[in-house]
């Protein structure tokens, strides 16, 4: 099976799957009355948009370069990586100022239901399915997408637990407010998550390493071969152990300047 049609296959299961967690959530939790298991579908709801997004990417991605985008549309992946985690930074506000709204309102909180905690068992459990399956697909087919919504879903799961102990505590000491404060707690969770996801996007995008170390290893690997120079074009060999060792030295005048894997640096696709 082709990598395009593995993203698909896969972003069609998420979708499925995150559609009847989210359906569930959300209309359980508002007949249950509980805001905290409202939050988790929303928040269910928005991997669902994610997944829609994959499905498009995984199409535009395999598109042959044309004139316009010489390069191919390869870099399509890390962008949409990018407007996922804005679309799960945007979820997660919504929650936090619901929820503040709900610590601070005068309205009189009653006891959620108990099918609340029923509903938030089977989040959990289907949750864990689904994040485990599109992690050992994305690491299959090297998708900087698929890994990152992965680790949103395992979020997810952990979001689901945090769900099930408030209501947990709420039906033992009585106090309606620990659900509004559990909703508080993963929508910061869920903030936090997205900047996370944001920034790992721009090594791809940037052409970047996510660990530098890589050519210290590639240098001791040279140096063990008789006769073999580390040496390359845009790398001082002085700064083999420094922190840096893909910085680039000076290009004498005239001559264009080259980065780690010897492309010219005005010739690199941006």
């Amino acid at each position: 099976m082709s990598r395009e049609n593995i993203l698909i296959k896969t972003s069609w299961i998420s979708t499925i799957g995150n559609a009847i967690l989210s359906a569930s959530k959300i209309i359980i939790g508002l007949w249950a009355g509980s805001l905290a298991v409202v939050g988790d579908g929303i928040d269910s709801a928005t991997d669902v948009v994610i997944s829609i997004v994959m499905i498009f990417t995984a199409r535009l991605i395999n598109r042959p370069p044309s004139k316009k985008y010489v390069f191919g549309y390869e870099k399509a992946e890390g962008i949409a990586t990018k407007i996922l985690s804005l679309v799960i930074f945007y979820a997660g506000m919504q929650m936090l100022i619901s929820s503040i709204q709900s610590i601070f309102s005068d309205e009189v909180k009653e006891i959620p239901s108990a099918i609340a905690i029923y509903v938030t068992i089977f989040s959990i459990v289907g949750k864990l399915m689904l994040a485990s399956y599109q992690y050992k697909q994305g690491k299959k087919i090297d998708s900087s997408m698929l890994t990152a919504n992965a680790i949103n879903m395992r979020n997810d799961v952990v979001i689901s637990a945090g769900v099930l102990l408030g209501l947990i505590f709420t039906f033992i000491f009585k106090l309606p407010i620990l659900d509004s404060i559990t909703g508080l707690i993963i929508s910061l969770f869920i903030i936090k998550s997205s900047i996370g996801i944001f920034l790992d996007s721009n090594v791809e995008l940037m052409d970047g390493v996510k660990d530098v170390n890589v050519y210290n290893k590639i240098f001791e690997a040279v140096e063990k071969v008789p006769g073999a120079s580390p040496a390359r074009r845009g790398i001082c060999p002085a700064r083999r152990h420094s922190r840096n060792p893909c910085a680039r030295t000076p290009a004498p005048a005239g001559r264009p300047r080259y980065g780690p894997c010897g492309r010219s640096a005005g010739n690199r696709r941006n």
